[in-house]
């Protein structure tokens, strides 16, 4: 007779042998320059690169259907966007590594769109201006890494068990998450006004508070292995006036969820799985995570159609319009409250997400030139794209990201005519471009920009990937909620009809996914021209152009036909034809009279949990080695025999803290703050510092420890915190906002 042990072994190896998809998982480091570098997102040559918050990590799933041998690829990599020049670079390598299995048809970048990573990745100049030209490294570091994590996920295929699960990011999810904006808020409600009220009436927001996620759990032990999910909202919770690299608000979130599963950093460090949690970005073109919305300096709110804040002689001003998240002038308190808030979200889901995602992988991909497409809306009315052009409300920014450029504000006409001049001397639009464009006020006609090589792309990419009833469309660009919306349905329409997917198939509009062309909006939107309406690059009919390719490339994979040809691969400019936006590190030097690794400033002997230590080291330039994989900087507790050490935390960790600044020509000062947790068990601990300096022309490993210290709350002695002043002035806000 068999016994229950062997037939719940059986039962094991029943489920393994007809699980549905096998499935691999892996993480790596995808961090860039640490230091001097411009970083990418809100366009500020001021905000350059002075260390590390968090480091960036890129996470690949990949999904084989064991049936029809068919796979793909979904990589969550924690940066701007996925460029031309990152999707090519990775294809490149894999073709080489692991050949005739992956390729840019079945693989997908899906960026979290964080703005706090070094710029550089681009090959379209517009991208590059506040960079100074293509980065290199920035690029390398990122191609490197997501190459390393789908190699890790290849050799880690095994069968799985893959559901889905949806729920909003709200209070029934987040207890005593303050409503209506619990983790998300849209940032232009006066252009989503522009939609026909008919199809407001739809929706119960104009924002989706809803969260697409997917559970992947080992069919053989039942230990879940990972996890991928996408909400719609910005991570913009960091703001330029830091230059911490960080993965910002969906970093965060990444973090909590890994590290709930695979423990604290002192069992398992940081970013190294083996559960990896995937948070992505979906149709969150108008959506901030700054949740208190819009004020001036004086608390009135400027959550106008302008967006700008008047002074004594009602001259206007965008820079002093800025949106504030829950931490009202702590940037670093609003990216954690927004990235718990999604984190929570996203486990809540996950824990009840119970229904089976259904059967086969497919997938399409499309290359389009779309400075001059033409095409009909489902109603026969014509639509015809334009060469790209950027409007004036373009050079405003947005609420999260001002240009402080006062003479621009979003919806209105420049007050200073003489900057538009310029730009049109610049590029003299010619009134055929007016026409296209209108009712835009074109500032920079980047269509006719190709010096030293191409402003902004002509012919890009679109991606349409099936895993059962989830459809993921990567698209080249940021789609607003309601573009969002209506596009999502395009898609699903054809493949409900044949059958393919369930009627309660999920469709995921992936922001950013397949390249980076501005923002896609409404032909509504459009009119009302905001910031993402002067930002949709290819004229009022840029969104019907995109839905109309995706919609056909829906219909292709419903009716099971072999794509018809995609159309030539962007053609860009290759390393050497690019102007390099960074040079190389001269040389380092150790301090006057002293030597690398140096304690310049050193830790108190006593700190409680909770409480704040802080050092400064000499140290050297990080670009001399990015150490992905590794650290710069970390924590070490004795061990109680009292004789070896134990690492705690590192540059992962959302609690340490790495920042460097140029001393004089050549030194260089490394500055170490641990926030330490509040269960931080007491005992010995010191902080530790390695890198590498280019001296006498040979890069030399260098390291640097500051004295040991007590954690403990059983003391008499008082408490010595020593002030962050660089990170406060940084992070701080002169203002906050009233309510």
């Amino acid at each position: 007779m068999l016994s229950w042990r062997m037939l719940a072994k059986i039962f094991v190896l029943l489920g393994v042998a007809g699980a549905e998809y096998h499935v691999g998982v892996g993480i790596a480091d995808v961090t860039g320059p640490a230091a001097e570098v411009v970083m990418m997102g809100y366009a500020d040559q001021d905000q350059r690169v002075t260390g590390i918050h968090m480091r960036l990590h890129a996470r690949a799933f990949i999904f084989l259907d064991p049936e029809a041998n068919k796979r793909m690829v979904y990589v969550a990599v924690d940066t701007w966007a996925a460029t031309e020049s990152l999707i090519q670079g990775l294809e490149g390598r894999l073709l080489m590594e692991l050949p005739g299995l992956y390729s840019r048809h079945n693989v997908i970048i899906g960026p979290s769109h964080t703005h706090m990573g070094p710029a550089g990745t681009s090959p379209y100049y517009l991208y590059q201006v506040s960079s100074f030209g293509y980065v290199k490294q920035s690029t390398q570091a990122l191609v490197d890494g997501m190459t390393e994590a789908v190699k890790m996920a290849h050799y880690n295929i095994r069968p799985a068990k893959v559901t889905m699960g949806l729920g909003p990011v709200d209070n029934t999810t987040v207890p005593g998450c303050p409503m209506p904006y619990c983790a998300s808020r849209n940032r232009s409600p006066t252009s989503y006004l522009h939609n026909p009220e008919e199809e407001r009436a739809n929706y119960s927001s104009n924002m989706d508070y809803d969260m697409d996620l997917i559970k992947i759990v080992d069919a053989k032990t039942g230990e879940p292995m990972g996890t991928m999910n996408w909400f719609a909202v910005h991570a913009t919770s960091m703001k330029s006036s830091s230059g911490l690299i960080s993965g910002d608000n969906k970093g965060y979130a990444q973090y909590l969820f890994e590290k709930a599963i695979n423990g604290p950093s002192s069992v398992r460090p940081a970013g190294r799985g083996p559960f990896i949690a995937g948070f992505g970005a979906g149709a969150a073109g108008d959506i901030s995570p700054n949740t208190y919305g819009s004020w001036c300096q004086d608390g009135k709110s400027c959550e106008t159609a302008q967006s700008v804040c008047y002074d004594h002689r009602g001259k206007p001003s965008n820079g002093e319009c800025n949106a504030y998240g829950p931490g009202g002038g702590d940037i670093l308190h609003s990216t954690k409250v927004i990235g718990e808030r999604q984190y929570l979200a996203a486990r809540h889901i996950f824990d009840g997400a119970d229904r089976s995602i259904g059967r086969g992988v497919d997938y399409r991909t499309r290359y389009v030139d779309l400075t001059q497409y033409y095409f009909k809306y489902e109603d026969g009315r014509p639509g015809r794209t334009c060469p790209p052009a950027m409007s004036t409300t373009f050079a405003a920014g947005t609420t999260d990201g001002p240009s402080h450029v006062d003479e621009f504000g979003q919806n209105m006409t420049p007050t200073n005519g003489f900057l538009r001049f310029l730009g049109h001397l610049i590029t003299l639009p010619p009134a055929e471009a007016k026409s296209c464009h209108a009712p835009k006020d074109i500032l920079l006609y980047t269509g006719s920009m190709k010096a030293p090589y191409p402003y902004m792309p002509s012919r890009m990419a679109f991606q349409l990937l099936r895993i059962g009833d989830l459809i993921i469309a990567g698209v080249p660009g940021e789609f607003t909620t309601m573009a969002g919306r209506r596009t999502a349905k395009a898609i699903k329409k054809p493949l409900v009809e044949k059958g393919v997917v369930s009627p309660d198939a999920r469709v995921v509009i992936n922001n950013c996914a397949s390249g980076y062309a501005g923002y896609v909006t409404t032909i509504e939107e459009y009119q009302h021209q905001r910031y993402e309406g002067g930002s949709t690059a290819y004229g009022p009919h840029t969104h019907g152009a995109m839905t109309n390719i995706l919609r056909e490339m829906a219909e292709e994979m419903a009716e099971g036909k072999v794509y018809r040809w995609p159309g030539a691969v962007p053609k860009i400019p290759t390393q050497d034809q690019m102007m390099e936006g960074q040079t190389d590190v001269v040389a380092d030097d150790p301090p006057i009279g002293g030597k690398f690794g140096d304690v310049k400033t050193d830790v108190r002997g006593m700190y409680a949990p909770g409480h704040r230590v802080q050092a400064t080291i000499w140290g050297a330039h990080p670009r001399n080695n990015l150490r992905r994989n590794s650290s710069f900087v970390s924590v070490w507790r004795l061990k109680d025999d009292g004789k070896t050490w134990h690492m705690v935390a590192d540059d992962n960790d959302w609690e340490l803290r790495f920042e460097w600044k140029r001393v004089g020509i050549s030194a260089s000062t490394v500055t170490i703050t641990w926030e330490i947790p509040k269960d931080c068990p007491h005992g010995s601990y010191s902080l530790y510092y390695s890198g590498e300096a280019k001296h006498r022309s040979s890069i030399i490993k260098i390291e640097g420890h500051t004295r040991t210290f007590q954690v403990s709350n059983k003391t008499s002695y008082p408490y010595y915190d020593v002030p962050d002043v660089n990170m406060t002035e940084r992070m701080r806000r002169t203002e906050q906002p009233t309510s």
